[in-house]
């Protein structure tokens, strides 16, 4: 497996949070009802809301979660690699044919 840069492991992270957010938005909703208007009483009496919120995320971001989405990223981020690498020659070819002053690419003869 590739290893994923520190950048990238934060963008994973950010998303599965987001995803998971949005995922327990009935839980989230909730708690910041409870939570609406409360300073020093909001730890004892949103609790059980707040334990419900956490616990709804902590089910939905599971380790496999993780690894697939670092799975997917890595294989989007190959992809999209090699296709920049491979129009970054295309277009170096090209800009070297202009100065040379040769024709566009001829097809290939057999």
């Amino acid at each position: 497996m590739e290893a994923l840069s520190r950048r990238e492991e934060q963008d994973i992270m950010e998303t599965a949070k987001s995803e998971a957010l949005k995922h327990c938005d009935s839980h989230v909703a909730a708690f910041a009802d409870c939570a609406t208007g409360r300073t020093f009483s909001l730890p004892f009496a949103c609790k059980g809301k707040l334990d419900a919120m956490q616990g709804c995320m902590k089910d939905y971001m599971t380790q496999e979660r993780l690894d697939a989405m670092k799975l997917e990223y890595i294989a989007h981020r190959s992809e999209n690699g090699r296709l920049a690498v491979e129009a970054l020659r295309k277009s170096r070819a090209d800009k070297l044919r202009k100065m040379a002053g040769l024709a566009e690419e001829a097809p290939a003869r057999r």
